[in-house]
C-alpha cells in the first residue's frame, strides 16, 4: 500500500512538472525575441559545458550549469540553482555570454564549491528529480524553470544510470537564503508542515539565519 502511494505521488509530481513547463512556455511565448525562443534556438547547438558542484549533496544547494556553443562564439547557458535538500530548483536563469564570463562565475564560486563535469543526461535527471521531490512537498519550482529547462533540448534524462537521493538524511531540510523574505520563509514552512502533518515520520524542517554555501547569483547576459 505504501509503495503504491509513493508511486502515485511520483506520478503526480511528474505530471505537475510537465504542466509547469507547458505553462511557462505559454506565458513567455515562443517568438525568437522571447526567452522561450532564445532557449529553443540555443538547444540546437552542441553542448560545450555541463557542470555541477562536486559536494552538492553535502552542501545542499548549488548551481548546475549547461552551456551550448552558439555560432557567434557565445555560450548559451542555463543556470539552475538546485536545492537538493528541499526546494528543488530555487532559481533558473538563461544567458548568452562570453565563455570567459561563465568561467569567471565558476571560479568565483570556488570559495564554497568545486565544479566537476557531469553528463548532460545526468544533469537533466538531477534537476528533474529535485523538482519532483519539491513538488511532492507541495513546493513549486522557480517561475522560469519550465522554459529554461528547454536548454536540454532532446537530451533524455533516462539515458543516465546514476541515482540521486534528495533531502538531508532522508528528511526535507529547509535552509533559507539571503533573498528569502520572511513571507517566503513562512510560506515554505507552512507548506512543509501541512504536507508532512500526520505522516508518522520524523521529518526535519529547519530555518537557518545564514545563507547556505553555493547560493551565488548567476551572471546575466548584459
Amino acid at each position: 500500500m505504501a509503495n503504491n502511494a509513493q508511486h502515485q505521488r511520483r506520478k503526480a509530481a511528474k505530471a505537475a512538472r510537465r504542466k509547469a513547463i507547458v505553462s511557462e512556455k505559454k506565458r513567455l511565448g515562443t517568438s525568437a525575441s522571447g526567452l522561450a525562443g532564445k532557449v529553443q534556438f540555443a538547444a540546437r547547438f552542441p553542448v560545450a559545458l555541463c557542470v555541477m558542484p562536486s559536494q552538492l549533496f553535502e552542501i545542499g544547494i548549488g548551481h548546475v550549469v549547461i552551456g551550448r556553443e552558439l555560432p557567434s562564439g557565445l555560450l548559451a547557458c542555463g543556470f539552475f540553482l538546485v536545492d537538493v535538500f528541499c526546494l528543488g530548483v530555487k532559481d533558473a536563469h538563461f544567458g548568452e555570454m562570453e565563455p570567459d564570463r561563465v568561467q569567471a562565475f565558476l571560479a568565483a564560486s570556488g570559495d564554497t564549491q568545486t565544479f566537476v563535469d557531469v553528463a548532460p543526461a545526468c544533469a537533466c535527471k538531477l534537476i528533474d528529480g529535485a523538482v519532483d521531490y519539491a513538488i511532492d512537498l507541495d513546493l513549486a519550482p522557480a517561475k522560469d524553470y519550465g522554459v529554461v529547462r528547454g536548454i536540454f533540448g532532446d537530451i533524455e534524462p533516462d539515458a543516465c544510470s546514476d541515482t540521486f537521493t534528495f533531502g538531508k538524511d532522508g528528511k526535507p531540510l529547509y535552509v533559507p537564503g539571503p533573498l528569502d523574505t520572511p513571507a517566503r520563509i513562512r510560506a515554505v514552512t507552512l507548506a512543509l508542515e501541512s504536507h508532512l502533518a500526520g505522516d508518522g515520520s520524523d521529518r526535519l524542517i529547519e530555518a537557518a539565519a545564514d545563507a547556505p554555501a553555493g547560493e551565488e547569483e548567476a551572471p546575466d547576459d548584459r
